[in-house]
């Protein structure tokens, strides 16, 4: 492209020919792109003739307002324009940067970056335009990238532990900066023969306190949801050679480790396991259908999992990192509810002593034809020997097969089928119709189907399920859960329902229910117990007009309360809240508080052979919280909660700081992030004094660039007695391709020294380990 071409586009977009933009209340054309023969190079430079072509096509139309309003139109100009080919979709992003004296929003320059805190331009694909499923792709202006999957509409955002192979590239330039996009088509689902395709772009430009959109999303949704996506189609078709698209990932990884005993010098069994040579590979079968093989993986997580304090009586969620579980993860781990999953893929290769090594499996996701999308997995884990908790682990195979239809504009019905059994090993009961005991396998499945309603205005969203569990000695009457969930909201109103039961017959070994779980220290067992839950919210939101300083509040009322099984109460939390948002986007909220608990068994939650004896208890208490401007290089959060606790007081507070370097080195990148949590709860008991707990977990963050990082985090819960320490070095030497080296320290038992008898927390065990894996595709 000649100097004058360049010249005069760039005055298109950034000067006053604006005012020839269409305007927001207009319903915006389908766009067409155009066929291009070549590739495209990414430079971040706009010099390729492609480009200007497609900017004749595109048009040239201002973006609007998500934040602080969604009705005006943006103040920070971008333009954008697509092309493709056989291989790639492409896609430019030139990007106003008003006041170009301050820095970038930059949390570091490390992949998968969150949207709420960072200067970026996003782009959301929606190939199939269910309004349920799609893609979502962006870059800072450091070429950071971040991509991820958009599930069930995007209204609770983007699953960044999606990860696929896509280039980017941008330049920076006086008072703009440019993105470059080539996406593969090999990377992202589609249907064959369909040439419109959903799409959307937002612009993060947090320095100026603005977020906008080129299809407008009104403030009270998600800033990436797929209801609200305009439409591209390509100009000449999509020439779809049939060809082999199939990747390799195989792997290499070894540990050593050591045992702890005695004195901070005492390191014993040293343990250097032989290197670990593993593959999964990745056919596409269709365009939209892909099968997953693996043998000998490596399902431990490299990333550490954030440590938790549990002040309840059930186990706690920690969310699933792995990336063989990540792609089209909604057609199995979304179904059911928070507390009534009939799978939990944390389940597999992933023990409370350590982690299970798994022989292989199979996984075939996706669509099949208009509408209806396909889930099947099949897992084995092998048989091992749990020395140090004395408990012999079978081998378990693990089945999932799910469908769903889409139905209306945005919701689907789906079917799910999950089954575990213990190969090898064998389950005595008694038969009723043969009046004796039988032996037969040990086995565990959950049926379940359930309806999923999106409206096409996103005010509407909905959920019903049905669930029945299956195993040797259930009736058929029994092991059941349904809930229904439904929520209405638009720019003032949010009222939403929900309700939930499980029976106390309903087992889901490869899932997560833990309400139906209780403890009884007494006799030391695990008593199933029926529930219901019923959970409603009330909020309604301000926005004052003409406000320079506050941008909405609004007034929050809350319940959750759970029932046994004839409807009497066991626990209920109720909240009356205020919330303050600000324009430049500090948050103020306080809350009154009240909690009633009906205890069924004697109750340690602060692990002091204490116990809360059965009976019932209730108390008030008053929270307060504070968030600074998140976009400022230095943003502190702060809650503050004052009240009961049982037959006590509780005081607790919750403080997070985080600081990034604005600019560091001598290319003035932003690097370097660190942070502190600290979580401190001081309960003061009648009859057994005070307690204090706390949770501080420090993380520091360096990225050498957008491809290598080191991060160190520190973790100490003295509720459990354990800190953890855990290093991580990351090379992403080419696109889905990396290299780790970790070192981690756990400390988990006191020590006490003569003769002064003090005790100190020491470690028990520590260990290097390195993981090499390569993407051939």
């Amino acid at each position: 492209m000649t100097i004058r071409y360049f010249s005069i586009l760039i005055i298109s977009v950034f000067g006053v020919q604006f005012i020839g933009a269409q305007s927001i209340l207009e319903t915006p054309k389908p766009l067409s792109i155009a066929y291009t023969p070549k590739e495209i190079l990414m430079d971040g430079f706009v010099n390729d003739s492609a480009w200007l072509r497609a900017f004749e096509n595109t048009p040239n139309r201002k973006f609007t307002q998500f934040f602080p309003y969604d009705t005006s139109n943006a103040n920070t100009n971008t333009r954008f324009a697509f092309a493709y080919n056989n291989k790639y979709l492409y896609a430019i992003f030139i990007c106003e940067n008003r006041n170009p004296e301050k820095p970038f929003v930059v949390q570091g320059l490390k992949r998968d970056f969150s949207v709420i805190n960072n200067d970026a331009v996003v782009l959301t694909l929606s190939p199939f335009k269910d309004g349920q499923n799609g893609f979502s792709f962006g870059v800072t202006p450091y070429n950071a990238q971040r991509e991820g999957s958009v599930e069930g509409g995007g209204g609770f955002g983007v699953t960044t532990a999606w990860d696929q192979v896509w280039f980017s590239e941008t330049h920076q330039f006086d008072g703009y900066w440019v993105a470059e996009f080539a996406i593969p088509l090999q990377s992202i689902r589609f249907s064959p023969g369909v040439d419109v395709w959903g799409f959307n772009v937002a612009r993060l430009d947090f320095k100026n306190n603005e977020v906008s959109n080129f299809s407008r999303v009104p403030r009270t949704f998600n800033v990436s949801s797929l209801v609200f996506c305009d439409s591209f189609h390509f100009k000449d078709g999509r020439n779809e050679k049939k060809s082999l698209n199939l990747v390799l990932i195989p792997y290499l990884s070894s540990i050593a480790s050591q045992g702890f005993q005695g004195s901070p010098i005492a390191w014993k069994n040293k343990v250097s396991n032989a290197p670990k040579l593993g593959i999964n590979a990745k056919l596409a079968v269709t365009s939209s259908l892909n099968l997953d093989v693996t043998a000998n993986p490596d399902f431990a997580q490299v990333e550490v999992d954030e440590q938790q304090i549990n002040l309840s009586q059930y186990s706690l969620f920690f969310p699933e990192r792995r990336q063989f579980f990540t792609e089209n993860s909604d057609l199995f781990a979304n179904f059911g509810f928070r507390q009534i999953r009939p799978f939990f893929s944390r389940r597999i290769g992933m023990g409370e002593g350590g982690s299970v090594p798994i022989l292989g499996g199979v996984r075939l996701s996706g669509k099949l034809g208009d509408g209806l999308r396909l889930g099947f997995m099949n897992i084995t884990s092998q048989s091992m020997e749990k020395t140090d908790l004395s408990k012999y682990v079978p081998m378990v195979n693990y089945t999932v097969f799910s469908v769903q239809k889409k139905i209306l504009d945005a919701s689907n019905i789906a079917f799910i089928w999950v089954n575990d059994q213990r190969l090898g090993q064998s389950i005595k009961r008694w038969d009723v119709s043969q009046g004796k005991e039988i032996v037969g396998p040990d086995f565990n499945t959950v049926v379940g189907t359930e309806c999923n309603f999106l409206s096409k205005t996103n005010q509407w969203l909905g959920k019903a399920l049905i669930q029945k569990s299956i195993y040797p000695g259930i009736l058929a009457n029994n092991g059941f859960a349904h809930a229904t969930f439904l929520q209405y909201r638009n720019n003032n109103w949010l009222v939403m329902w929900n309700h939930e039961y499980a029976a106390k017959t309903f087992l889901a070994r490869s899932g997560f229910v833990p309400r139906t779980d209780n403890y009884d220290p007494k006799t030391k067992q695990i008593v199933k117990l029926d529930y219901w839950r019923l959970e409603p919210i009330l909020r309604y939101t301000f926005y004052p007009t003409g406000s320079g300083r506050i941008n909405n509040h609004s007034f929050l009322a809350y319940n959750s309360s759970y029932y046994d099984s004839i409807f009497s109460i066991n626990e209920s939390f109720t909240k009356l809240g205020y919330n303050v948002i600000f324009q430049k986007s500090p948050v103020f909220h306080l809350s009154l508080e009240h909690n009633y608990y009906r205890l069924l068994f004697p109750f340690d939650p602060l692990g002091k052979k204490y116990y809360f004896l059965p009976g019932k208890y209730e108390w008030v208490s008053f929270r307060s919280g504070f968030e600074s401007n998140s976009r400022k290089p230095l943003n502190a959060i702060v809650d503050l909660l004052i009240g009961g606790y049982f037959q006590g007081k509780k005081i607790e507070f919750n403080h997070s700081l985080v600081y990034r370097v604005p600019r560091i080195g001598r290319r003035q990148l932003p690097k370097l992030v660190m942070s502190v949590n600290w979580r401190h709860i001081n309960i003061n008991m009648v009859d057994s004094g005070s307690t204090n707990i706390n949770l501080v977990a420090l993380k520091t963050e360096y990225s050498l660039s957008t491809i290598q990082y080191i991060s160190g985090f520190l973790q100490y819960n003295t509720q459990t007695e354990k800190m953890n320490l855990n290093i991580r070095f990351q090379w992403r030497y080419r696109p889905m391709s990396d290299f780790f080296l970790v070192y981690s320290q756990n400390y988990d038992r006191f020590i006490t020294v003569s003769p002064q008898q003090n005790q100190y927390l020491a470690a028990s065990n520590r260990s290097v380990a390195i993981k090499w894996v390569y993407w051939i595709q």
